[in-house]
């Protein structure tokens, strides 16, 4: 980015200029055209949003200025000039302690390449938090698919005889499970029904978990349970074995249990 004199703006304003033996300048309409492309903004807006950051930069100028993504812009000591902002033409000062170029310098080794078209590869590698995500993401679909997948709302009110408003209450009182399904609708995993209706004790196993998160429940009726001699919930429920199942749903979470 630079502050120019009216020399330097009228040869800077085709793109940028790059004298032999000097750096080169961006100017700072090169900069709304690139902006205003990838943001769909007018070039005239764009130009008019950097015309102001200049603006305000040259007014707070003292020593340097931190921008963060940018580093630090030091000033150079040097003769005060008149020079014209090219994107708004409104014309400002330069303060002394400018260079005489009008240019602010950006340390070269702590700059980015701001016009760069996309980051370094590695700035795409999910982290160790992303990736935990991802693999509970695929610990609970494949927890629903092995116990026999899900029923719809539909499939639920056939098999329990019973109306929405009423499949919708048990869910709400925790009596009866449901995960979120495809489209925010919920599902209700097979495996607690029975062909009389669900699965006996299950309220109570519900009830007693610490959690009421459907993905979390489903996991603790299908995993093998140390507090129950590495069985599953859901295998002693269907024996009407209800207190043991009971009494390790209200354990989970305690320490030590």
């Amino acid at each position: 980015m630079a502050v120019q004199t009216k020399k330097s703006a009228r040869s800077e304003s085709r793109g940028v200029v790059a004298k032999p033996g000097a750096r080169a300048t961006v100017a700072l309409k090169h900069l709304a055209t690139k902006l205003s492309e990838s943001h769909e903004m007018s070039k005239k807006q764009t130009e008019a949003l950097l015309g102001e950051l200049v603006d305000l930069v040259t007014k707070h100028l003292k020593k340097r200025i931190r921008i963060g993504g940018l580093s630090v812009l030091p000033v150079r000591k040097g003769a005060r000039h008149v020079g014209r902002n090219p994107a708004t033409g409104k014309v400002i000062q330069i303060q002394a302690e400018m260079k005489g170029s009008g240019e602010m310098k950006v340390e070269a080794k702590a700059a980015p390449n701001l016009l760069a078209e996309e980051p370094a590869e590695s700035a795409y590698e999910p982290s160790a938090r992303a990736l935990a995500l991802l693999r509970g993401k695929e610990i609970v679909e494949s927890d629903l698919k092995e116990s026999g997948g899900s029923y719809t709302l539909q499939h639920v009110e056939t098999l329990l005889g019973i109306s929405r408003q009423a499949i919708n209450d048990r869910v709400r009182d925790g009596t009866l499970l449901a995960v979120p399904g495809p489209h925010g609708r919920r599902r209700y995993p097979v495996v607690q029904f029975t062909a009389d209706g669900t699965l006996p004790g299950l309220e109570d196993v519900l009830r007693s978990l610490p959690s009421a998160n459907g993905w979390f429940r489903l996991n603790f009726l299908i995993r093998p349970d140390a507090r129950l001699g590495g069985r599953r919930p859901i295998d002693l429920l269907k024996e009407n074995k209800i207190d043991p199942v009971v009494m390790a749903a209200a354990a989970v979470g305690v320490q030590g249990a």
